[in-house]
């Protein structure tokens, strides 16, 4: 998730001679990062100016660590849930997220439950055995989030197509007005709140954040591709109608989401209104970057994106 002025940032921090008590710890999949990665050039840069760096793989859960793990979530003796982990793990091949979803949807489907009788939690090792698993993690999540109620399956939709993040005064701005019956969905918090309690997301303060990237993917991925510019334009405009809570935040939400929709505009002067706003993000982007220098990509995307959108009004 680090854009590469992140990059240079933790570079300036991690190099600096005079700073000796930071410990910095950053994660990344290294199947996703090869030798020309900007991450992978920066790594190398920090470690010729003399900087430490350790590195620590972290593979998949063998047989016993997912027995501990399991047996540690439901509060039983290792020894006890052997017949249980050995089938999850047939299943996941220890990957942690799939052992947590796996478990999950085990249990939604009746075939782990706790037994008020016995005091014990109950597994079908039949049937799990004879249970699909989705291919991939995102696969996985889409299943999770479909057997969700219909109006948790659009709040997921709406808020992934903010990121992996979500602040209430964006949700708020969005359910404000007259034309909340869009989005399919009459109580966005509400709504949120039940996906926290299947720990989809997670509500931190004001924030609510998914609580795995791949699951922000698969919700993004129920909203058909047709359909995605469309909810990205109406997204952008409630929150730029509905900004006072947060103006200059607002801003640059509204922008993004409006330049990803724009493809759905059909009126011209919208396009030159959001010509107009990427000019003023850019404007507003080059006052901020006085508390960082060299900050100048913002502001130069947000100017290119506008002068985009005047050459095909013109």
């Amino acid at each position: 998730w680090a854009d590469p002025l992140s990059l240079d940032l933790i570079e300036s921090l991690v190099t600096d001679t005079e700073n000796g008590s930071l410990l910095f710890i950053g994660c990344y999949r290294d199947n996703e990062v090869d030798e020309g990665h900007p991450l992978a050039t920066k790594l190398r840069s920090i470690e010729k100016r003399q900087v430490q760096i350790t590195n620590i793989y972290v593979g998949d859960l063998n047989k016993e660590d997912t027995n501990e793990l399991i047996a540690d979530l439901i509060q039983s003796p290792p020894n006890l849930t052997q017949s249980l982990s050995n089938a999850v793990y047939l299943k996941t091949s220890g990957n942690v997220l799939y052992i947590l979803q796996f478990l999950s949807s085990i249990y939604a489907e009746g075939y782990l439950r706790f037994s008020l009788e016995t005091k014990q939690w109950q597994w079908d090792t039949l049937m799990i055995n004879s249970k699909n698993i989705a291919t991939n993690a995102m696969e996985l999540s889409s299943h999770k989030i479909l057997r969700l109620p219909k109006q948790t399956q659009n709040a997921l939709k709406l808020i992934a197509c903010l990121g992996y993040c979500c602040e209430e005064f964006v949700i708020y701005s969005m359910t404000a007005g007259n034309d909340t019956g869009n989005i399919g969905c009459v109580d966005l918090i509400a709504s949120l709140e039940i996906a926290v309690a299947e720990g989809l997301i997670g509500h931190m303060g004001s924030c609510y954040k998914f609580a795995h990237d791949q699951i922000q993917l698969a919700a993004y991925s129920l909203i058909p591709k047709k359909h995605r510019a469309c909810v990205h334009l109406w997204i952008g405009n409630q929150v730029w109608a509905n900004k006072s809570a947060s103006p200059e935040k607002a801003l640059f939400i509204a922008v993004g989401q409006l330049n990803k929709g724009a493809e759905a505009m059909k009126d011209e002067h919208e396009r030159i209104e959001l010509a107009g706003l990427n000019l003023l993000a850019a404007q507003k982007s080059k006052s901020l970057a006085a508390f960082f220098a060299g900050c100048i990509l913002p502001q130069y995307r947000h100017k290119s994106v506008g002068q985009d959108f005047l050459g095909r009004s013109i």
